[in-house]
């Protein structure tokens, strides 16, 4: 990209290059009347020239092709440069978030009260050596007789790895005898996230002037749910044609990892239906319609190396953004998922493979997220 602003400077008559800084310097010296009879490339004279003129002007000019001139233009900026395009918009880089949600206590002994207070720390699976905390908001407090009670816990960190699928946070890092913990389908109340991504925040810039308009377009109903939920930008598929009479619209989410709760969905609808929606409109949010998926994935391992079937397993849900211990390619909606790309990523990050067959061999999703039900990873 940097080649386009090179041709830019070029046309300005510009060098771009030492020997043209050389040339334009020797330029220079014979139309002020400044004869040098000794032109010899090894001649300190003409060393000390490059040293203090045509090198130091060569680092001006790339930092000027590679940094400033890109981060002159939101559609190329990254970082700091990216937030000041940004903030001339009024649009804010959205800011990291803690999970937040309801865990669901099991115990056997229901003769006694039971009291599981507030601070309690609750840990996931491990997963790629890494495991994630959750620490509860508020007591968990069963009745005599109650089997069953929910509670709410906050993440120890920011940031979307702590949304993990159901069942993932199963251990209480306390001694309560004959009770148990796991996070159900749905439990996040509300979504952890990163600090946006340049991506998210450059679509979320240019959805900016959309919302000068008066009506509310595609962009501005994106831009609106990605700011107020941290849903990924792309992570909002509209769905049009009015599927509930004229001026409606449906919304349909996801996250990247993890699944959108029906908490979710509501703080959304309440945020659109709070005037934030065009003079009658009427969009409503969905979370996008899963469609489940069975897989079976068999392996084989060059000789004499340790069983990688645990991290083979997690790899292959992390494409299934149930987790983000890892990063591979990860199923969409409306796209067609390929499996040689997912056997290329396997064997870069697992370099004790030999091979791996899948007996799905095509993966095409509708306006829906492909689900994993069934999961079996085994050596062949």
């Amino acid at each position: 990209m940097s080649q386009i602003f090179i041709d830019e400077l070029k046309a300005a008559g510009i060098p771009t290059d030492e020997d043209s800084f050389k040339k334009q310097f020797e330029q220079q010296l014979v139309e002020s009347g400044f004869v040098v009879n000794n032109q010899s490339p090894l001649s300190p004279f003409w060393r000390l020239q490059s040293a203090l003129v045509a090198k130091p002007a060569l680092q001006l000019i790339e930092r000027m092709t590679s940094n400033i001139m890109p981060n002159s233009f939101a559609q190329l900026a990254h970082d700091e440069y990216l937030d000041l395009h940004g903030q001339s918009r009024g649009v804010k880089r959205l800011t990291e978030v803690k999970a937040q949600g309801q865990l669901r206590f099991y115990r056997s002994e229901t003769e006694l009260e039971l009291v599981i207070p507030s601070g309690t720390l609750i840990e996931s699976l491990p997963i790629n050596g890494r495991v994630y905390m959750l620490e509860l908001v508020s007591e968990c407090r069963f009745n005599v007789g109650e089997e069953t009670q929910s509670a709410l816990a906050q993440a120890v960190e920011a940031g979307q790895a702590y949304n993990l699928a159901a069942g993932y946070y199963t251990k209480i890092l306390a001694n309560f005898e004959n009770v148990t913990v796991t996070n159900d389908v749905g439990w996040l109340v509300t979504a952890g996230q990163d600090v946006e991504t340049d991506e998210n925040y450059r679509e979320r810039i240019r959805a900016a002037f959309a919302q000068l308009g008066s009506y509310h377009v595609d962009f501005v109903y994106k831009n609106l749910i990605a700011t107020h939920s941290g849903i990924p930008y792309d992570n909002i598929v509209l769905e049009k044609g009015a599927p509930r009479g004229a001026g409606t619209a449906n919304a349909y989410v996801f996250l990247e990892i993890g699944q959108v709760s029906q908490s979710i969905i509501n703080s959304i609808n309440n945020y659109i239906a709070a005037g934030n929606h065009g003079l009658g409109d009427d969009l409503q949010a969905f979370a996008i319609p899963n469609k489940n998926i069975d897989l079976t994935v068999t392996i084989a391992q060059k000789n004499d190396t340790p069983s990688i079937i645990s991290n083979v397993e997690q790899f292959i849900r992390a494409v299934f953004r149930q987790n983000d211990a890892f990063k591979p390619t990860r199923v969409k909606p409306l796209s067609s998922f390929s499996f040689s790309l997912l056997n290329a990523e396997l064997h870069n990050t697992f370099s004790q493979l030999h091979s791996v067959e899948y007996d799905v061999n095509q993966l095409e999703s509708g306006f829906w997220l492909p689900k994993l039900q069934n999961l079996v990873v085994k050596h062949g």
